[in-house]
């Protein structure tokens, strides 16, 4: 198969750096300790999601990735406070469970738009609007409500958004995710 016509399964996201990783994964080995069935994400798959674009011919690569660079440029670095714990749709039922910011603020409503923006002139679509947060932990079949866990507030210099491309791996029966392309924030 010609590669240029694989599809492609992408996102966009901001990576953690180790310290705001290890404290993410802390925040769920406390939960699965408490005894929260769910199953809880790898450590490394943890990132805080912006735009997914889903399935996308390998063709259509170099403008999304020139999307990401055009958004980078106009936008500053900028910190986010990871400040609680929260489910969606909500806490009573939760189906993912995610470590996430109270406050959303200013400069990551202005970077989600960026992104969002960008990629709905190549002809995505959006349904609803980004929140700032992590998934910890998938939830099959919701029957018990979300537990409580207590933790310091998580930073996370936000200073770079990354293109990701989901793989399917057949020895785990899941998927790794793997960074094609990393853009720089760098408006001043």
């Amino acid at each position: 198969m010609d590669e240029r016509a694989k599809k492609r399964r992408l996102f966009v996201a901001i990576q953690l750096n180790d310290e705001s990783r290890a404290a993410c994964a802390s925040v769920s080995e406390g939960l699965e300790r408490s005894g929260f069935a769910a199953k809880y994400e790898p450590a490394e798959k943890l990132h805080v999601t912006l735009a997914f674009l889903g399935n996308v011919g390998g063709h259509h690569f170099e403008a999304i990735a020139s999307a990401l660079d055009g958004v980078g440029a106009q936008n500053a670095p900028f910190a986010l406070t990871l400040d609680r714990i929260g489910a969606f749709p909500h806490e009573r039922k939760p189906r993912i469970v995610y470590v996430g910011a109270r406050e959303q603020g200013l400069p990551f409503r202005k970077l989600a738009q960026s992104v969002r923006g960008s990629y709905a002139a190549l002809g995505f679509q959006f349904d609803e609007d980004p929140v700032a947060h992590v998934t910890i932990a998938r939830v099959k079949d919701p029957r018990a409500p979300l537990r409580s866990v207590d933790f310091p507030p998580i930073s996370l210099e936000v200073r770079a958004l990354s293109l990701f491309e989901s793989l399917f791996d057949q020895k785990t029966n899941t998927s790794r995710y793997e960074v094609t392309r990393v853009a720089r924030l760098s408006a001043v």
